[in-house]
Order: structure tokens, then sequence, then C-alpha cells
């Protein structure tokens, strides 16, 4: 049981902060008061965001004190770099569901330590489903703590994987490399998802069993820590993978907090080694990829 692990009390206050977080956020999508606004980046950010923000940050700031938060909405640190643990959020994650009003949204929180999360929380505000994933004591769904039920993806591979992208990690530009990846493996494409990586995803009715991110042109793919750290830890802990395009895992805490050019993440080791290779096929050569501003061959 996840209690017994030597992260409870992280445990205890990740799910504190996400849940006080979430009922803010679903009290504001209920009343349909949040104003929405455009970033620099061009993307939405809205009341509801900023005010889960800052009950992230509070709760966090009492309950441990001195550990460094990095979260989408908030200043960036660089004290946090030389941190051996920092807390990652993402005060919701799916921000234009919350606008558009399809209730497809999660408040994000993960502890990582040592560039590897070791807790994550998940809560969609709209259902009240709770994922929960803690490093060596599994992966956890349920309505609240007390009805959690640990999870484990399916130990056969699937005959014909689902096999799909989103519309945050290059689609529609990787479209084509996709439907020939999922070709590759006797699959079909599945669709394309309006959504990041929550660990709702690989849930059942589950729509993907490959996820595959990355763009044609191989340029970054449109993510960052705070979109991958609760479902990195969620699907490895459940008994999938998630590795960037050579194989490796993720890491966090860098200093720039991106996903870079892309990942695979599947619901099985051997599906994820067989993506692996396929989708090698369908990437540009390293001389393709553009450098970007201010590189220097060496």
């Amino acid at each position: 049981m996840f209690h017994e692990s030597p992260y409870r009390l992280k445990v205890e206050t990740a799910i504190q902060a996400v849940t006080e977080a979430a009922a803010v956020v679903l009290d504001l999508y209920e009343r349909q008061t949040a104003n929405a606004y455009a970033k620099e980046d061009g993307s939405p950010v809205t009341d509801a965001d900023l005010a889960s923000d800052r009950i992230i940050r509070r709760i966090l700031g009492e309950r441990q004190p001195g550990v460094p938060i990095l979260t989408e909405e908030g200043v960036d640190q660089s004290a946090r770099l030389g941190a051996h643990r920092v807390w990652i959020a993402d005060p919701i994650d799916g921000t234009q569901q919350f606008v558009e009003r399809t209730g497809n949204f999660d408040v994000l929180l993960a502890l990582v330590e040592d560039g590897r999360p070791v807790v994550g929380v998940a809560l969609q505000p709209t259902t009240g489903r709770l994922c929960l994933a803690v490093a060596e004591f599994g992966a956890w769904v349920g309505e609240r703590t007390e009805t959690l039920t640990r999870i484990s993806l399916p130990d056969q591979l699937p005959a014909v994987p689902a096999v799909g992208t989103s519309v945050w990690f290059g689609a529609p530009m990787n479209l084509g490399a996709v439907e020939r990846i999922a070709v590759h493996l006797g699959g079909e494409i599945a669709g394309v998802s309006q959504i990041g990586l929550t660990p709702r995803i690989v849930l059942e009715p589950r729509a993907f069993d490959l996820l595959v991110g990355f763009r044609s042109d191989g340029d970054e793919i449109s993510a960052a820590e705070w979109d991958f750290a609760v479902g990195d830890l969620f699907l490895h802990e459940a008994g999938g993978r998630l590795t960037d395009l050579a194989g490796r895992r993720l890491a966090y805490n860098k200093a720039t907090p991106r996903v870079g050019r892309g990942f695979v993440a599947a619901i099985h080791p051997a599906l994820h080694e067989r993506a692996l290779e396929a989708v090698a096929r369908e990437l540009p050569s390293p001389a393709a990829i553009p450098k970007p501003a201010g590189h220097r061959q060496t």
C-alpha cells in the first residue's frame, strides 16, 4: 500500500494541494466566471489556472517549505536547478478544454527527485477521478484516497494496438508518419487526442495502447515537463513505458523544462520496443533537423 511508502507525507501534501486546487477550478468552471487570456506564446490561460497555481503554491509552501516549485503559470526560479528535490505542477492541464467546456482537463502535481518523478497526482475536477503514482509503490485510481485501487496494465500485448498522437505532440503534421507506424506494428489509428499525457488516457475504456509524439520536421514538440511528470510516473508504475525517441527515460528539472523532440509511450514494454524501431524509420536524419538560432557547427 502506498501509505507504507517513504514518500507518505509527500503524497498527503500532493493530494491536499491538488484536491483544494481542483475544488476552486470546478467552482469557477461551473459558475463560468473565469476570464481567459492569451499568453505570449498564444496559448490560453484563465483565472482558474491562476487560482489553482496560487493554491498549490500556498499549500506546498506551508507543508513542504524550502522545496522549489516549478509551475506552468509561475515565474521560473534558477534556484531549483541545484535542488535535489522539486515540485512540478500544471495548475490546469487542458486549459483549452476548460475554455471549450468539455470537462476534459486535470490538475497535475509531481514531486521530482534527482531528475525523476517519485510522486504524481492528477485530479479531474469535473468527475473527481484521482490518479496517484508513487515510485516503487504502484499506480492507483479512485475518487478519494479511501477508495483508491491499484491498477496494472495488461500483461499481454494487444493483438491490434491502437496508435495515436495529439495536437500537442505533432499532429496534424505527423499523421502520415503515425499511420505508417501503425501499419508497421499491425495496429490501427485510434485518432488524434485533443489533450496531453494525463494518466486517464491509459485507463479503461482506453483510447490508446501507444501514443507517440514528434514533429516530422524534427523540431521540438509543444510539451513541457509539467505536462509529462505525472503521466510518466503513472505509466511506469502501472507497467507501461515512456521514453524519448532514443529510448531514454525523460529527465526533469532541466534548465529549459521542455520535453524536447518527442516521446514514445506504450502500455506494454514489448510494444514500446517495437514502436521505437518503427518511429526511428520516420524521423528526419540529424543533418536535416534545423539548428537552433545561434548554433555553430563544431
